[in-house]
C-alpha cells in the first residue's frame, strides 16, 4: 500500500509540473501574440499620406504583402498575411488601385484589400459635343488635378473625332491612355449601328467624321443640321470650296469675326476657302446627331447659308440672296 501510495503521489506531482510548464508556455505565447499585435498592427511612423497604391492582378497574399510594406503602408507583412488568412481571403486579395489617405492598421489594410475597398472617388466629367481634343485636355485637367494633359494629347489628337462626348466618372488617378481608351471605346459602341447603315453610303466613314465636326460646329439642331449638310456635300459634289469658317477656331482659336484676311488666306489643309474638298481630319469631336446629319443630308434648293446673332439660321439660293441676308442679320 505504502508503495502505491508513493507512486501515486509521483504522479500528481509530475502531472502538475507538466501542467504549470504548458500554461507559461500559452502565457509566454499569448502575450508575445499581443506585443507583435501591438507593434506590428499599426501604420509605420513614415506612412505616406494620401498614396495610392496599385495591387497587380495574381499578385497572391504574400505579394500583396511585400507591395504594401515597400509603400510604407503596413509594418509587418507577417501579420498582414495572419490577418487576410483570418478573413478568409488566402485566394482573395483584390486586385486594384487603393487609396491610403491616412494611416491604417495592418488589419484594416487586410479587411480593404480583401473586399476590394479602393477608397478612391470617382470624378464626373461631363464632354459636351463639339469639343476638339485641346478642349477636352483642358476640361479634363480641370476637373483631375495632376493630369497629364501633354500625354494626353499626344494620344488624342490622332483620334479627333473618335472621343465620343458623354458624361464619364474616372478616378483620380487614371492615366491619359485609360481615357483615351474609354472614350474612343465608347464612341466605337456608341457609332456602331450609324456604321453598318453608312456602308451603303457612297461617302467614307472618315469623311463622315470630318463633315459631322462641321456641321456640330455650324448649327445647334438636327434641322439645320441637315439642311447645311445637303448643302455642303452640295458644294463638294459640285467642285466648290466649302467656305466655312468652323476649321478656323480649330487652326487659330478664332471665332468667325474675329478672322482676317491673313486668316483666311493661311495654307493650312484645314483652310476650306483656299482649299477645295473636306479639311484632312475632323475639327471636333461630334456627337450622334451631327453625324446622323452628315449621313443624312437634306436635299433643298439652298447653296449658302449664315447664322444671325440669335443663333438662327437663313439660307439663300443665290449669291446675291446671300449677300442681302448678310447685310439684314450680319
Amino acid at each position: 500500500m505504502r508503495f502505491l501510495k508513493r507512486v501515486y503521489t509521483y504522479a500528481h506531482k509530475k502531472r502538475s509540473s507538466i501542467s504549470w510548464k504548458v500554461w507559461a508556455t500559452m502565457l509566454v505565447v499569448i502575450i508575445g501574440g499581443l506585443a507583435l499585435t501591438l507593434t506590428g498592427s499599426g501604420a509605420p511612423t513614415d506612412f505616406p499620406y494620401r498614396r495610392i497604391v496599385t495591387i497587380p492582378k495574381s499578385s497572391g497574399v504574400s505579394g500583396t504583402a511585400s507591395i504594401l510594406a515597400d509603400r510604407k503602408i503596413i509594418k509587418s507583412p507577417f501579420l498582414y498575411k495572419v490577418y487576410v488568412t483570418l478573413l478568409g481571403g488566402m485566394h482573395r486579395v483584390q486586385a486594384g488601385d487603393y487609396l491610403f489617405d491616412e494611416p491604417q492598421s495592418a488589419w484594416l489594410v487586410a479587411y480593404r484589400t480583401v473586399h476590394g475597398i479602393e477608397g478612391l472617388e470617382r470624378i464626373k466629367v461631363t464632354i459636351p459635343e463639339g469639343l476638339a481634343s485641346p478642349d477636352v485636355a483642358r476640361l479634363i485637367e480641370k476637373n483631375i488635378p495632376g493630369f497629364a494633359r501633354r500625354k494626353f494629347l499626344t494620344l488624342a489628337q490622332p483620334l479627333e473625332g473618335q472621343l465620343f462626348p458623354d458624361t464619364y466618372f474616372f478616378y483620380e488617378n487614371t492615366t491619359p491612355e485609360e481615357i483615351v481608351e474609354t472614350l474612343h471605346k465608347n464612341f466605337d459602341s456608341k457609332t456602331r449601328s450609324l456604321r453598318l447603315q453608312n456602308t451603303i453610303s457612297k461617302r467614307s466613314w472618315s469623311d463622315i467624321l470630318t463633315m459631322a465636326s462641321i456641321i456640330e460646329e455650324e448649327a445647334n439642331n438636327y434641322l439645320d443640321r441637315r439642311i447645311i449638310s445637303g448643302i455642303l456635300w452640295k458644294r463638294i459634289d459640285a467642285g466648290m470650296p466649302l467656305q466655312v469658317d468652323a476649321p478656323f477656331f480649330y487652326i487659330f482659336g478664332k471665332t468667325s469675326s474675329e478672322l482676317t484676311r491673313t486668316d483666311l488666306a493661311t495654307t493650312s489643309p484645314y483652310n476650306t476657302y483656299n482649299r477645295k474638298g473636306l479639311p484632312i481630319a475632323p475639327i471636333s469631336n461630334p456627337g450622334i446627331d451631327a453625324i446622323s446629319a452628315a449621313m443624312n443630308p437634306e436635299k433643298n434648293p439652298y447653296w449658302f447659308y449664315l447664322a444671325d446673332s440669335k443663333g438662327v439660321t437663313h439660307y439663300s439660293a443665290t449669291h446675291d440672296e446671300h449677300v442681302e441676308k448678310k447685310l439684314k442679320y450680319l
